[in-house]
């Protein structure tokens, strides 16, 4: 009983703040596990969010100085392209971070009765999630987020180890890989239907206020101008996963499913009758029309 008494009061620290711990069975790393967004790698701050952005912006300053840091007499630029994976690399964790926020739900794991217990399950409140969308909108999803400066590309090369190391940067890949991660955790099956699900119990921000905001993240800054190349890819993956999202054979709830398709009809109003001189946009612009009407052919 003595013994049984000790490990209670250990128990019963649980709650204190220093204390707060979660394992690797709880962590959101990847799109489909976890729900507690304080449950992450890499999110070394008790405001992940701000932390995060602030990550982004420290990579994007050193971006600017990587040329002249790397510029030593006889050497290769072996150097100065593993600064550029390893800054984009930590745009890209931080997006994951900012994510999670969005559909979060905090848990509390104490026991009934517990002193200084919590709610068990606690939306992430609505400012916070507003929050991260307009982090990932402007750091993340913006046409200028992957700005670096003149030249800098021309000098990613690898340095030659025998037949190994001899193609040219995937520059538009690595970008559209930071966004597909993002995507693929906002438009997962299981995160809009927490989404859903948490409005029964305190989650204020609905799925198709999430969804607005992300076409709009996605479409909106450029919807009736020029589009760059990163953001033509990212525009093109978001209509395709929303056409698989309407499909009949799908796994998304209906709520998914209708919202994707009043999505897709909300871009193809606002393209339809687009006018640009530019012609790589033009031909994107008719390309992204073509998908949407292939995906709402039936309806």
């Amino acid at each position: 009983k003595a013994e049984q008494d000790r490990l209670d009061r250990i128990l019963a620290r649980s709650t204190e703040p220093e204390l707060m711990f979660g394992n690797d069975a709880d962590d959101m790393r990847s799109a489909n596990r976890g729900i507690d967004p304080r449950v992450m790698i890499y999110d070394l701050s008790g405001d992940a969010i701000g932390q995060a952005m602030g990550r982004i912006e420290l990579a994007n300053s050193i971006m600017n100085q990587v040329q002249s840091k790397y510029n030593t007499q006889g050497n290769t630029y072996q150097e100065l392209q593993d600064a550029y994976i390893i800054l984009t690399g930590q745009q890209g964790i931080a997006g994951t971070i900012i994510s999670r926020y969005i559909g979060g739900v905090y848990m509390d794991r104490a026991v009934i009765g517990q002193p200084g217990a919590t709610q068990p399950l606690l939306p992430v409140a609505l400012a916070d999630q507003k929050r991260a969308m307009d982090a990932l909108t402007k750091h993340i999803f913006a046409s200028n987020a992957y700005d670096t400066p003149n030249g800098l590309y021309n000098h990613l090369q690898q340095q030659r180890r025998g037949f190994s190391n001899t193609d040219a940067p995937k520059i538009h890949g690595r970008i559209l890989n930071i966004h597909k991660s993002i995507l693929d955790y906002l438009l997962h099956r299981r995160v809009q239907t927490r989404i859903v699900d948490s409005a029964l119990y305190g989650n204020e921000y609905a799925l198709s206020d999430m969804m607005t905001d992300l076409t709009d993240a996605v479409f909106k800054s450029d919807i009736a101008g020029t589009v760059n190349s990163f953001r033509q890819n990212l525009q093109i993956e978001y209509v395709q996963r929303l056409s698989k999202m309407t499909t009949p054979d799908n796994n998304h709830i209906y709520a998914s499913r209708a919202i994707a398709l009043d999505k897709l009809k909300n871009i193809q109003t606002q393209l339809k009758d687009k006018k640009t001189t530019d012609t790589s946009t033009q031909a994107h612009t008719g390309y992204i029309l073509h998908l949407i009407e292939q995906a709402t052919d039936n309806d």
